[in-house]
């Protein structure tokens, strides 16, 4: 942590780039195989968030650190898109992407591809995170507070699927933990929903724009 806080960040994670290349960009420790959504390429997508995000990305090949971490990033990390692919589309989109400093940000702080060789826990979040941080909510037809229905918020339903998937890998986490206790106090019916609506969002984003 000394060295990571104090003596500079993209100092550490230079150091972790030329330690880990080239096993580094073939890290997967969630085996995660979605194809990347289409609507990265062309912002077109009802999620008002993402379509901001990414439309600004788009047009400018820029992004502020948190849209990229905290949108699409979590996004990405939540539908379990293969963490190689979206770590190609940063390194495609971004004017400011150098391998050396975006590959490990992208794989492990992002992703947590490395298992959590740079950061100790996946940088997971519902659409409240989103609402809080943003008003990207206030223009979206979605509930960010929902993860079923009609109005559920994409992050949300997402966010409660991922919990379930990686119970082993919240459960031992004391930094994430809280999050598996919070999942494990919903009742059954509403579990087989979020699971039922979370395959439905993996179909739909795997496919045509949405």
């Amino acid at each position: 942590i000394f060295i990571r806080q104090i003596l500079g960040w993209r100092e550490y994670v230079r150091g972790i780039y030329y330690l880990r290349m080239p096993e580094l960009l073939n890290g997967n420790a969630l085996a995660a195989e979605q194809p990347l959504p289409p609507f990265f390429w062309t912002a077109e997508t009802d999620y008002n968030c993402l379509r901001e995000v990414v439309s600004q990305s788009l047009r400018y090949g820029y992004a502020h650190h948190i849209q990229r971490l905290m949108v699409t990033g979590l996004f990405s990390l939540l539908l379990g898109v293969d963490p190689k692919k979206v770590h190609e589309w940063y390194l495609a989109i971004y004017v400011d992407a150098v391998e050396w400093v975006e590959a490990p940000n992208t794989l492990g702080m992002s992703q947590f591809a490395d298992g959590g060789y740079l950061a100790s826990k996946p940088y997971i979040a519902s659409g409240n995170y989103i609402s809080r941080m943003s008003n990207y909510c206030a223009n979206c037809s979605l509930d960010p507070k929902a993860a079923t229905g009609e109005k559920a918020c994409p992050f949300t339903t997402l966010y409660w699927d991922f919990i379930d998937r990686h119970r082993k890998l919240i459960q031992s986490n004391p930094r994430i933990s809280q999050q598996w206790r919070n999942y494990e106090r919903m009742d059954a019916e509403k579990k087989k929903e979020i699971r039922k609506k979370a395959k439905e969002l993996r179909e739909k984003n795997s496919g045509s724009v949405v």
